[in-house]
C-alpha cells in the first residue's frame, strides 16, 4: 500500500472558501467601523464649529439683537463657517477649508443659525448626520 502525503483538492477548495468567507466578513466589519469613526470625528467637528460659533455671537450681540431674521420665533442670526474662519473664531483644516472628514468636502459654505432665546446665545446647524 502507498502512503500518500498531501492534500485531496475538496479540502483546498474547502480551506479556501472558509478563507474567503472569514476575509469578507472581516472587510465588512472594518469597512463599518471606518465609517462610524468618520462620522464620530464629523459630529465631534461639528461641535467644535457650534462652539466657535457661541464665542463668535458675543462679539456680534448688538447684531443678533437687531436683527430682523427669526428662527423658531426667536431673533436669529445666520452665519457660515467662512465667517468664524474670517473672524479668527475657528482654524481652517489647509488652504482656507474646513474639510468634512466624511467626503473631504468643504463645510466653509455650512450655515449657522444663532438665535436668541431668553437671553442666552443657541447655536443651530441643520445637519442630517449627528
Amino acid at each position: 500500500m502507498k502512503n500518500k502525503k498531501g492534500f485531496t483538492l475538496i479540502e483546498i477548495l474547502c480551506v479556501i472558501t472558509l478563507l474567503a468567507i472569514i476575509t469578507t466578513i472581516a472587510s465588512a466589519s472594518v469597512i463599518n467601523l471606518s465609517s462610524k469613526s468618520k462620522e464620530n470625528l464629523y459630529c465631534a467637528k461639528l461641535d467644535m464649529i457650534k462652539s466657535a460659533a457661541k464665542s463668535y455671537a458675543f462679539g456680534y450681540e448688538y447684531e443678533l439683537n437687531q436683527s430682523e431674521e427669526y428662527y423658531n420665533g426667536y431673533k436669529s442670526l445666520t452665519i457660515t463657517v467662512n465667517d468664524l474662519i474670517k473672524n479668527g473664531s475657528f482654524s481652517p483644516d489647509k488652504d482656507d477649508e474646513v474639510l468634512s472628514p466624511i467626503n473631504n468636502e468643504s463645510l466653509n459654505d455650512l450655515k449657522i443659525i444663532l438665535y436668541l432665546k431668553n437671553n442666552q446665545v443657541y447655536v443651530e446647524i441643520e445637519d442630517k448626520v449627528c
